[in-house]
Order: C-alpha cells, then structure tokens, then sequence
C-alpha cells in the first residue's frame, strides 16, 4: 500500500508542469515601488528599444538607457562545478545571504528560501546557457514568479563592490584555482 502511494507520488511529480522562471520584476526604493515584465527587458535587450514602461521605469530611477543595456547585455561565465561548489561553501553561504538582501522571492521574506531560489537561478541558468549567464537568463530561472530587487541595497552593495575588487583579485590566484581544479577541501 505504501509503495502504491510513493509510485503516484512519483507520477504525480514527473507529470506536473515544470516550474517557470520569475516573469515579474518588482522595483523597491524606500516607498517607492514599480514592477515590470521579465519579457520588457527581454525585448529592451534585443531590440534596445524600450517600451513606454521602461522609459518611464528609467525616468524614475534616473538610469541611463544604454547603461541599463548593458547591464541586461552583460554574459558573465559561470562554470558549473566551480561555482556550485562556491556556492555550497562558508564564503559562498554569506555571499548569498548578502545577496538575498538585495534579490529575493517577492513578499516572501524568508532568507533560507530567497538564498536557495538564487543559488538555482544562477545554477540553471548557466546550465541552460552553456556555462554563461546575463541578467535576463538568471530571472527567467529563478525558481518563482516575481521577483524583487530592494535599489537601496543594491546601490550601497556597488559601493562597496570597488574596495572588494581587490581582495577578490588576491584571492583569485589561489583558493578559486582550488576550487576550479576541484581540490578543494570546503
């Protein structure tokens, strides 16, 4: 009887629809707040043309349109297997907590659930993009339907991101090799 119950347990999981990528991007600054379509900034990226949302989304947040472009453009290689063992390890744990301040699963606020949805986001989506990620991949598998960016966080995050370059560049030469040749002990 038990085993019964696992076989349609089974079936029902393996015959259910997959699970789609965000499809809406909340925007928080403070009190303010906006959203706009995954596809928006698929088509900006494609097109450069943006759609009267957009201009309007960028007015507000005083961005630059070929700025924003770029960033929606940008391909970052993601290794597989060097970043899921970076991602699994103590640095890679507080680097996605950190993260999950400034991306995480809309209205849900749960750290454990927003960290586990961005370490799959970046996972599938390099699965899916022959190691490389931008932007626009990385939502479209992030494991929920919107998803939000709190502006406030990410804007001090950049800050700090310059005094970081360099401890990212001496660490580069010896504990990442490790990890990318896979003798790591984390």
């Amino acid at each position: 009887m038990n085993l019964n119950y696992s076989f349609i347990l089974l079936l029902i999981f393996f015959l259910s629809p997959n699970v789609k990528g965000a499809e809406n991007l909340f925007l928080y600054k403070g009190t303010f707040s906006r959203n706009i379509k995954i596809e928006e900034l698929n088509k900006f990226k494609s097109t450069k043309k943006p759609s009267s949302k957009l201009k309007n989304l960028i007015k507000i947040t005083n961005q630059n349109e070929k700025d924003l472009h770029k960033i929606l453009s940008l391909k970052i290689e993601v290794p597989l297997k060097t970043s899921s063992k970076l991602m699994n390890s103590k640095i890679g744990e507080v680097f996605l907590s950190r993260l999950s301040k400034i991306v995480y699963t809309n209205k849900i606020l749960n750290k454990k659930l927003t960290t586990k949805a961005i370490r799959s986001g970046i996972l599938l989506s390099s699965y899916k993009n022959d190691q490389k990620i931008n932007l626009i991949d990385f939502l479209r598998a992030y494991p929920n339907k919107d998803i939000a960016i709190d502006l406030n966080a990410l804007s001090k995050a950049l800050k700090k991101i310059e005094s970081l370059k360099e401890l990212i560049e001496f660490y580069s030469d010896s504990p990442f090799k490790k990890l990318k040749d896979g003798r790591s002990s984390t």
